[in-house]
């Protein structure tokens, strides 16, 4: 340390007592008083003086040690993550930037890898967060043991991880990298006494040395790869044009999204779920559609992961279930036979983790005056398997009144077993998935479903009805309640007659259910509003 040299060493402080003792003694002897008491007075002066200075420069090199290991810790804390020891989100993109200059200066590749850890919710929700703290430490170690000297390898926040690829040839030697990651993750990982292998996904952004992009763009590519690498389960995936315009039209949604809340943009379109073997209308679920300014109508699968990644969607929800609660309890209104129809609305993850949701539901119940009865509330399996702490919440509103249902049951990475955790829950939706083939292994899924279902007084839904063939069938399984574009696509509210779509049915046919004629005239107030049924 520099700043050690300009300190005043004790040893030379003693000395220099000791020398300005014997200056006083010369003074004496030409003053002609070189008395003994004089000597002895000169001698201890100068003594004491030594040995006080010599504590003082002490101490001073002790204080001025420790400040400087006091301000280099700080400077280390202050770059480092506190947890696994590496680089921290902003000292990455400091260190980044250098590196960009410096792949330009020498004409050489960069490339970013951004990796997320697959399942580590799961984990950490299971075995605890000190077991999840430890999978982390276990994981930056075995960055560090993979790359090579000159990577530089951070923490990005969670289970995310960035790994920067410095002074490389071409771009084969990047991918050379994230394959020696993926190759590093296929040994077992011992964590508390037992081994398992943690999978992860990785996304890669390269940069030339006339790349333009600045560090928080390659960062950015590089997570959006990473998305596309867990979403095909690929390992490792490479940002490229296609995903550049994605990323541009991303950004576009989610700044017109901002302004569509604050417009009142996004509207609530309804799709009818229909009880075919009593012949009547069982309810509806609510999906949301944004009347965008320039794009026109736009579908859910455009802009809620958007909502979703940027915190926009707990928001969203609300204004879906308010719509939803007060146009069903218009319907009420308007029609008696309306008053046995179900609302049904999805509940995002954002909203199950905020504590406060159950009182919103009784608030927006009491607001629009619609009974608890006719209220299902919907959630993905995977949803409430990541956030077991969220069922109180679900059973708080199971104690308002309100049904609730596993939405797209049998595609996430629940089993029958946690089903038993999930009393609150009164109703499964089969996924179009299985619907779309009933043969084979996905007819004894929904075989095996159904026979739960019975088992536990559950209802059973299926969505993504659209022939006759699959009415028969589903119907055979034992299913009776269904959705789909056979029935009727979502509509807007205006286009619902409460006149008609309200009322029971009746056939001549003795046939079990509804004909496809007797659907579309029943549940389409106009053809263009259905969509024609398939001839079998």
């Amino acid at each position: 340390m520099s700043e050690n040299r300009l300190l005043l060493s004790p040893g030379h402080v003693l000395g220099s007592g000791i020398a300005g003792a014997i200056i006083w003694v010369v003074a004496l002897f030409v003053l002609r008083d070189l008395t003994q008491e004089n000597l002895v007075l000169v001698g201890a002066s100068g003594v004491i003086g030594a040995i006080a200075a010599a504590i003082g420069a002490l101490y001073q090199n002790y204080t001025a040690r420790h400040t400087q290991e006091y301000l280099e810790l700080a400077e280390h804390q202050a770059h480092h993550d506190a947890l696994t020891g590496l680089l921290n989100r902003n000292a990455l993109f400091s260190e980044l930037e250098s590196s960009l200059k410096r792949s330009k200066e020498d004409d050489t590749v960069l490339g970013v890898l951004f990796l997320d850890l697959d399942r580590f919710k799961v984990i950490n929700d299971s075995m605890g967060h000190e077991a999840g703290d430890e999978l982390l430490r276990i994981v930056a170690e075995r960055l560090l043991g993979t790359v090579r000297g000159s990577d530089v390898v951070a923490r990005f926040g969670g289970d995310e991880f960035v790994v920067v690829c410095r002074d490389l040839i071409n771009e084969k030697s990047v991918l050379a990298v994230a394959k020696q990651i993926l190759k590093a993750f296929e040994k077992p990982v011992s964590l508390y006494g037992g081994a398992m292998v943690v999978s992860t996904s990785i996304g890669v952004a390269i940069a030339r040395p006339d790349d333009p992009r600045r560090s928080e763009n390659l960062v950015r590519d590089a997570d959006a790869a990473m998305y596309k690498a867990k979403r095909s389960r690929s390992g490792f995936a490479v940002f490229d044009e296609v995903q550049r315009l994605q990323v541009i039209d991303r950004l576009d949604i989610e700044r017109d999204l901002v302004k569509a809340l604050d417009e009142e943009q996004l509207i609530v379109y309804y799709q009818p779920l229909i009880d075919v073997r009593s012949k009547r209308l069982y309810g509806f679920e609510a999906l949301v559609r944004w009347n965008h300014p320039t794009r026109g109508l736009i579908g859910p699968g455009q802009f809620l992961s958007v909502a979703e990644e940027t915190g926009m969607m707990a928001r969203i929800g609300e204004i879906v279930l308010r719509e939803a609660c007060a146009q069903a309890a218009v319907w009420n209104h308007l029609t008696t036979d309306a008053r046995g129809v179900r609302m049904s609305v999805n509940i995002a993850e954002q909203q199950l983790l905020d504590g406060n949701f159950p009182y919103l539901v009784a608030d927006i119940l009491d607001w629009s005056g619609l009974p608890p009865e006719q209220l299902t509330l919907e959630i993905t399996e995977d949803v409430i398997v990541e956030h077991l702490a969220g069922l109180s919440s679900l059973r708080q509103i199971r104690d308002l009144g309100v049904s609730l249902a596993i939405d797209d049951f049998g595609t996430g990475q629940s089993s029958l077993s946690y089903v038993k955790q999930f009393d609150m829950v009164s109703t499964i939706k089969i996924d179009k998935i299985f619907v779309d083939d009933m043969g084979g292994v996905n007819a004894a899924i929904i075989e095996a479903v159904v026979a739960m279902a019975k088992a536990l007084d559950l209802k059973v839904v299926a969505e993504g009805v659209e022939n006759d063939s699959q009415v028969r069938e589903l119907l055979d399984f034992g299913v009776h309640i269904m959705q789909g574009y056979l029935f009727n696509k979502p509509v807007s509210a205006d286009m619902i007659d409460p006149s008609s779509w309200f009322s029971p049915r009746d056939s001549s046919s003795d046939a079990p259910g509804l004909s496809s004629q007797e659907i579309n005239r029943a549940f389409a107030r106009t053809m263009e509003h259905a969509r024609p049924a398939r001839r079998g």
